[in-house]
């Protein structure tokens, strides 16, 4: 028993290693900086908002402050409860780029955030389209700078961003961040390699002629997560991406305040996995086994065996080395705080994660309704 025990943890430890070892070769060069204007081509900018004038008050003149010759903002707004349609009505009067669109019913067989969605890339009049939430704020005016820098290439179709939460003091923000983090190290590294498989909808791009193909047959219009994962999973030639790690790049949200939020936010992402394709499931799942064996072998060594030392030093070991393999990523996305925590946050991920991943099976999901 014990014998085999060791054999879990060694090679669960190396896989786990392998994986941010990856992290570390495909995300430590940063993106370069745009010198000139990236491109000539148009952004639409769609931005998808169900009574949260608050978080528009504060995104939308951001938005519109962008350091680009050339854009649109197309503002859904998916029947508000609150003040956002007489607002966006007053500033679309003031700035002729915003293009406000309102949704007073979403059609049967529709997800509402999808079917908003899907209403605003059709009203997109410009070849290349940024999407971010109306919760979220750009961390510079160069954002739409760094979107178009990616379509220079013809070949590449998506934009792949990464979008923070903005830091707060206690336990949940420390989860969340830290889980946000891990799942930017797997779906980034993975698509600068030919394998994307999600994007995050907070800081996401397409090609127009990429993405109006399927506007009629929205892949998933009636699931409650994946508008941004569940579609370039489906979509995606997995060579088609750009990815960037720019700081200017980045898109900040503000995180989940409740417990109950984040557990729904994370159910969400968690049940649209279940409807990844079969391949992509199985190199996430390397990920998952190989860190919650790692934590599960060692706390089980750590019962069954006597040499409770030895364990304790071989795992501080592998965390030490971890973490100096893993800590220029955490510079590049401006997590240096979190990585002297790491060990406990990575175990708190895995468990919450597998936790939370058990009960997407027989709890529903409720809905953007």
């Amino acid at each position: 028993m014990v014998v085999f025990l060791w054999y879990v943890y060694l090679f669960a430890a190396g896989v786990k290693l392998l994986w941010w070892l990856l992290f570390r070769i495909t995300l430590s060069k940063k993106t370069p900086s745009p010198t000139t204007t990236s491109s000539s081509e148009g952004i639409s900018i769609v931005v998808c908002a169900h009574s949260n004038c608050k978080g528009l008050q504060k995104l939308v003149p951001l938005l519109l402050k962008q350091d680009y010759p050339l854009f649109e903002l197309i503002v859904v707004n998916d029947r508000s409860k609150d003040d956002t349609e007489p607002w966006l009505q007053m500033q679309a009067g003031f700035d002729n780029r915003l293009n406000v669109i309102s949704i007073t019913q979403t059609p049967e067989n529709w997800n509402g955030k999808k079917y908003a969605l899907q209403q605003g890339l059709k009203k997109a009049q410009y070849p290349i389209i940024a999407l971010t939430d109306s919760d979220c704020t750009p961390r510079s005016n160069q954002w739409l700078q760094h979107v178009s820098l990616g379509f220079q290439d013809p070949k590449v179709n998506i934009f792949l961003g990464y979008s923070p939460y903005e830091y707060q003091t206690g336990i949940l923000n420390s989860l969340i961040r830290t889980e946000t983090l891990f799942t930017a190290f797997q779906y980034l590294s993975l698509a600068k390699i030919n394998m994307a498989y999600m994007g995050v909808g907070r800081n996401l791009g397409y090609r127009k002629s990429f993405i109006e193909k399927h506007l009629d047959h929205f892949p998933f219009q009636n699931h409650m997560g994946g508008d941004d994962d569940l579609l370039i999973n489906t979509l995606s030639t997995q060579n088609d991406t750009y990815t960037s790690l720019h700081v200017d790049s980045f898109i900040e949200s503000e995180a989940p305040k409740m417990w109950s939020s984040w557990w729904q936010q994370k159910r969400r992402h968690l049940s649209a996995g279940q409807k990844y394709k079969f391949s992509t499931q199985c190199i996430l799942a390397s990920f998952w086994f190989s860190s919650l064996g790692f934590w599960i072998s060692f706390l089980a060594l750590c019962l069954f065996t006597s040499a409770f030392a030895t364990i304790l030093v071989i795992h501080s070991l592998l965390l030490v080395t971890g973490i100096i393999v893993i800590s220029p990523i955490y510079r590049i996305f401006q997590e240096r705080r979190a990585l002297i925590v790491l060990p406990i946050w990575d175990f708190l991920y895995i468990a919450s994660s597998s936790v939370i991943g058990i009960s997407t099976y027989w709890i529903k999901n409720k809905r953007w309704s």
